[in-house]
């Protein structure tokens, strides 16, 4: 009988002793040299639980409610996400 390779589970890298899923770690080591500046706001959510409706609100505060400031770019380029990016 051939043993069949468990593919059901994704690959884990330890990161300072603990076993993480390997791209949730190399999300978190590019984290660490992020540094941030003292106006910056950070907006941490669950998945699926509304980031992209609170970035686009930011935007409309943080452009003094014009919209059309606010069509200058995809939201994911206004309002850049920390794991997507080289920081």
């Amino acid at each position: 009988m051939e043993l069949v390779q468990d593919t059901s589970r994704p690959p884990l890298k330890y990161l300072k002793g603990i076993p993480m899923v390997k791209y949730f770690a190399e999300a978190t080591e590019t984290l660490q040299n992020f540094q941030a500046f003292p106006d910056d706001l950070l907006v941490s959510t669950y998945p699926k639980s509304g980031t992209t409706w609170v970035s686009e609100i930011l935007d409309v505060i943080y452009q003094g409610g014009d919209l059309e400031k606010c069509r200058r770019a995809p939201i994911y380029i206004r309002v850049p996400f920390l794991e997507k990016t080289g920081w």
